[in-house]
């Protein structure tokens, strides 16, 4: 006698089951194969181009001339190009030839590699390898810029040595830089009501250690550390929201480390009133601290006082 499968809905057992182990089997390898490809889109945060020129050791134009090395580390292989200098904007004027470095190809690569080629010629922003004497990096998205940049970025590495430092204490100085964006011909509304902008800007607050020993300035928010008046082509001042100043309690985060010879941005950008009226901006901005570091940081914690201003115009 002929054995038959029990039915159910017309579909046999083995068959019920066969189907519910694809409906769990094939997201599972649609997920591990989605886990084994790196992310198309790498997260990074915002730094104004100003800061990556005025941290690099060089910024020059040039060429990657050819291939000359490549450097085994971590399990990865990394290419050594050497790009041939036409014009130094940052560095020794005599500076012919820099080594660069960047992530070679297999085995795998992750989200955030940036790769040049040979022939790639542009804008190089570069940064010292930490392990390999005289080469180089440019391994964020701004460290290359094409030629067509290359006034742009004149303009900045001139912003950056018209910085009005305030005057050195205890080997700290304070200053700031201001990005501007045009908003002419954009629709811009505050509180519902339309505005015929001109602008709005962005202060990034600096400070530069001119001295010879590494130190740590504090912001903690709630200390109101740093001040700030925004002064407009009239003379009066304008209001700028500095969000909330509950900073919780005072934590290791809150001390910068400031190398001798580094500057670095304090915070992640102040944002000033939207600007209607051409003219001279003013940006003062004061920094006091009294604060010790205790058992939160090893090294010394600048206190003292500084004053400082940036001054830009909207036309």
């Amino acid at each position: 006698m002929e054995k038959r499968s029990q039915k159910n809905n017309g579909v046999s057992k083995p068959q019920t089951r066969l189907n519910t182990i694809k409906k769990i089997l094939f997201p599972l390898i649609a997920l591990a194969g989605w886990l084994a490809v790196p992310h198309a889109q790498a997260s990074w945060m915002y730094v104004p181009l100003e800061l990556r020129l005025a941290g690099a050791q060089y910024v020059v134009v040039g060429k990657i001339d050819r291939i000359v090395d490549g450097i085994e580390r971590h399990n990865r292989t990394y290419d050594v190009g050497a790009i041939k200098v036409s014009k130094v904007l940052k560095g020794p004027k005599t500076l012919k030839e820099v080594k660069l470095m960047w992530p070679g190809p297999a085995p795998f690569a992750i989200s955030t590699d940036i790769k040049y080629r040979k022939g790639q010629e542009g804008v190089w922003i570069l940064y010292p390898d930490k392990e390999e004497e005289n080469v180089f990096w440019a391994s964020f998205p701004t460290d290359y810029q094409r030629l067509k940049e290359l006034l742009k970025v004149e303009a900045k590495i001139k912003a950056i040595n018209a910085i009005a430092w305030s005057k050195p204490v205890g080997g700290l100085q304070l200053g700031a830089i201001v990005e501007q964006r045009n908003l002419r011909g954009q629709k811009v509304a505050v509180k519902g009501r339309p505005v015929q902008a001109l602008a709005n800007a962005t202060a990034y607050v600096l400070v530069r250690n001119s001295g010879k020993a590494a130190t740590h300035v504090v912001n903690f928010p709630a200390d109101q550390a740093f001040t700030y008046r925004f002064i407009g082509p009239d003379g009066k001042q304008l209001p700028i929201n500095l969000g909330n100043q509950n900073a919780g309690k005072l934590a290791k985060y809150h001390f910068l480390t400031v190398a001798a010879g580094e500057m670095k941005a304090v915070g992640y950008g102040l944002r000033l009133p939207m600007i209607v009226q051409p003219g001279k901006y003013t940006l003062a901005l004061g920094y006091a601290n009294k604060r010790k570091g205790g058992d939160l940081v090893n090294g010394a914690v600048w206190a003292g006082e500084l004053k400082s201003k940036a001054v830009f115009e909207v036309k």
